[in-house]
């Protein structure tokens, strides 16, 4: 299971998805809970020149955060960024909806997952259960 975190996590996901949001994941172990914290849009923040390639003209690189852990980044915070880097692009202003599901296929795990500990996590676990089967 790959949900949002929607804020900080300072617990375990299960507890955390429990005390957030009244989750009852008894029946799921916490290996099998990941949280893309805070945010999937952390993850395309990683990857600059993906977004720059499918925005192209007027792309502000400059706009992103440059934090190492952007997990740390508030959720506002990569929002506010995405858009004032996309707002002048060919294809606007970004847009979860009109645009993630392709900037998801396009980004390169290889820059995420330094910068995102619980990406890394779930690369980990998948990576696992793809060589114990």
């Amino acid at each position: 299971m790959l949900v949002d975190s929607e804020e900080p996590v300072t617990q375990p996901a299960r507890s955390h998805l429990r005390q957030r949001d009244g989750w009852d994941l008894r029946l799921i172990s916490e290996g099998a809970v990941h949280l893309m914290i805070q945010v999937m849009e952390t993850w395309f923040v990683t990857d600059a020149a993906s977004l720059a390639q499918y925005d192209r003209q007027g792309f502000l690189e400059g706009a992103l955060p440059r934090a190492h852990n952007l997990e740390a980044v508030a959720k506002k915070d990569i929002d506010d960024a995405l858009q004032r880097a996309t707002v002048k692009t060919q294809k606007g202003e970004y847009h979860k909806i009109r645009h993630a599901a392709a900037l998801l296929e396009r980004i390169d795990a290889a820059l995420v997952r330094p910068r995102c500990p619980a990406c890394d996590r779930l690369f980990v676990t998948l990576e696992k259960a793809i060589d114990a089967a």
